[in-house]
């Protein structure tokens, strides 16, 4: 649904949504600004500019309908005219060379004494567009990213598959090249040390291990059996839980070196034996069964 996504993206970081819907129904705060067709209704930017800073005295003008330097000068001419009732918080860029035009608005916006001014941009931005331009000391305050977050283009499907870990009391593995699978119930336990993750360890569901468990059950029987938490506080959480990862990991280029992953030792050995068994009935295929194997 399309309301969903943003939900997803709240939670991640993401500070305001222009999905309205998703807004309604998840309390999620709202924040856009006007289409290009807004300013080519209107005879020129100028009026487009003065109704929308009427209308909405803390709004954001979008600039780069026809020329984004002139459309910056037309803010600060705006400015000029309506003085004391100019509230305008931003303008927005939505395209060209973002680098160098957020530096001549920022230049253009401070001479006209709109220092209080902020730069918005916008226009087909992702994570590596924007790191670039931060890289590079661009005065942006705010990016809107709109296609590459709902569309994810650089891993458009997100690639998860049902496996059998566990049948009739027995382990169950896949052992296909590149796509193994560890046998039986788990646990995951995350080792923090002075309030950063250092690595986990994966061992079986009814090991007790050092490290805070990851793992909670939240139905059962088809029941929920823990409390629903509030956005804001699922929220909280998991900034809290993203700030822990060590900033290598946080960051776009690969880690190196990588987080620690462990097995326990009982997991290891879980493995083992479920390996020797799965040979074991791949040698003697035509052995009929044992009862604790049929389906």
């Amino acid at each position: 649904m399309v309301w969903t996504p943003p939900r997803a993206a709240y939670l991640a970081g993401v500070s305001a949504t222009s999905n309205v819907e998703a807004g309604r129904r998840y309390g999620i705060p709202v924040a856009g600004t006007v289409a290009h067709s807004f300013v080519q209704a209107f005879p020129n930017e100028m009026e487009s500019f003065r109704c929308l800073a009427e209308l909405f005295p803390q709004t954001t003008l979008l600039v780069d309908t026809y020329d984004t330097i002139a459309g910056v000068r037309t803010v600060v001419d705006l400015a000029k005219s309506m003085k004391s009732t100019f509230k305008v918080q931003a303008i927005r860029l939505d395209s060209g060379d973002l680098l160098e035009l957020s530096r001549q608005s920022r230049q253009l916006l401070d001479e006209g004494g709109l220092q209080h001014v902020q730069i918005f941009a916008s226009g087909g931005l992702d994570e590596w567009s924007i790191e670039g331009l931060l890289r590079a000391g661009a005065p942006i305050n705010a990016f809107g990213v709109g296609t590459d977050m709902m569309v994810s283009p650089d891993a458009a499907a997100l690639d998860i598959a049902y496996k059998l870990t566990e049948y009739a009391g027995f382990g169950r593995m896949k052992l296909s090249a590149n796509k193994v699978t560890l046998p039986g119930r788990k646990q995951a336990f995350r080792h923090i040390r002075n309030g950063a993750a250092v690595g986990d360890t994966i061992g079986r569901s009814y090991e007790d291990l050092s490290g805070r468990r990851l793992l909670a059950p939240v139905m059962t029987g088809g029941r929920r059996i823990s409390a629903r938490k509030s956005l804001a506080a699922l929220v909280d959480e998991t900034r809290i839980r993203v700030c822990e990862l060590p900033p290598a990991l946080r960051a776009l280029e690969r880690a190196a070196p990588p987080y620690s992953i462990h097995i326990s030792s009982d997991l290891a050995d879980h493995e083992t034996q479920t390996r020797r068994r799965l040979a074991a009935s791949r040698l003697f295929p035509h052995q009929p069964p044992k009862p604790q194997y049929l389906c």
